[in-house]
């Protein structure tokens, strides 16, 4: 189902050799995990507040195609959850505070999961009932279209993800554990900034009190990855360089789980960031995050020599980032 394979992804640490298992450990600290989890208890969310949310409570006409298809293309991506655990899990089987950290981490990705499948089926729902009244040709055609969509990921599309994940995705059994960590914030604060941007653009308020708590957690997310990076690289500085080559190789993990991501990608981009200005601002706000776990000057080496735009594949066009184009996006003020 993916374009993309794990044999072409790693163009800065092919060569690198792995550690045995028994050295995939970061710093420990139990203050982290029980950190994470007070908050977790603290602001956790009920999935099944939103369970119990009528179809009828559904806005559908407030829905725009774009809409569902990020909802579609998150609920996929999500749905992998069992296959992050486990790869996570076994990787890190020697570090404990991590292990119980992705514990956590598994039900808060899973309850994303559920909560966008069951918005969906609602939206199916809704649409169906609302296609049984007077509505004229053009919106009758809209809604056909987003039901058919919906029709098809929820029949299908779920397994085939399963089945590419197992195929195209996975750790990469070279990386160091400050590599993995460090990949692992840019996924998760991605991932937050997206859900955060689409609750402010869409105009169907069940979505956007979805993704706003979505976004909540992914935060939550990357910051305690964040920290786990800076804990391996204050240990061991020598690291940096590594660190630095697995970040020019990053790469959503959509990009490996679903065969049209590139045109996914594009909607969902222009869903979340319609204006030059958020653009621009969701630019600023990455670099500002990897400047916050390497330093600017590394950051700026990472957006120049990697291959941010082509989903950590390397490019055989050879386009990347200028650091004069870097400049521009920091400094100029935003409209």
């Amino acid at each position: 189902m993916s374009k993309l394979t794990r044999a072409s992804a790693y163009p800065f640490t092919g060569g690198q050799p792995p550690l045995p298992p028994s050295g995939h450990r970061t710093v420990p600290s139990q203050d982290d995990i029980i950190g994470f989890y007070r908050t977790h208890e603290r602001v956790g969310w009920s999935l099944t507040q939103f369970l119990d949310i009528p179809w009828t409570e559904i806005e559908v006409e407030r829905l725009s195609p774009a809409d569902v298809q990020v909802v579609e293309t998150t609920m996929l991506v999500e749905s992998n959850n069992p296959d992050y655990v486990a790869n996570l899990i076994a990787y890190f089987a020697a570090d404990q505070d991590v292990c119980d950290f992705i514990m956590m981490w598994g039900i808060e990705e899973w309850k994303h999961y559920y909560a966008l499948r069951d918005y969906l089926t609602k939206v199916r729902t809704a649409i169906a009932a609302k296609g049984r009244g007077a509505l004229d040709a053009g919106e009758q055609g809209r809604l056909l279209t987003i039901e058919a969509s919906v029709r098809s990921t929820l029949g299908e599309d779920v397994s085939a993800v399963r089945d590419a994940s197992t195929e195209n995705w996975g750790l990469p059994a070279h990386y160091l554990p400050a590599q993995i960590v460090a990949s692992t914030t840019v996924q998760e604060f991605v991932t937050a900034e997206f859900y955060r941007n689409h609750a402010r653009h869409t105009r169907e308020p069940v979505l956007a009190r979805i993704e706003t708590l979505l976004a909540k957690d992914e935060t939550r997310h990357e910051m305690f990855y964040e920290q786990k990076t800076k804990d391996c690289l204050e240990t061991d500085p020598a690291l940096m360089p590594m660190v630095i080559d697995s970040l020019k190789e990053f790469g959503m993990p959509g990009a490996y789980l679903l065969d049209d991501y590139g045109a996914r990608r594009e909607a969902m981009e222009q869903a979340a960031f319609p204006t030059l200005a958020d653009k621009k601002r969701a630019f600023v706000r990455l670099f500002s995050k990897m400047t916050r776990v390497i330093g600017r000057d590394n950051a700026m080496r990472v957006f120049t020599e990697g291959n941010y735009l082509s989903d950590g594949v390397d490019d055989p066009s050879g386009k990347k980032m200028k650091p004069e184009l870097i400049t521009r996006l920091l400094t100029r003020r935003l409209g």
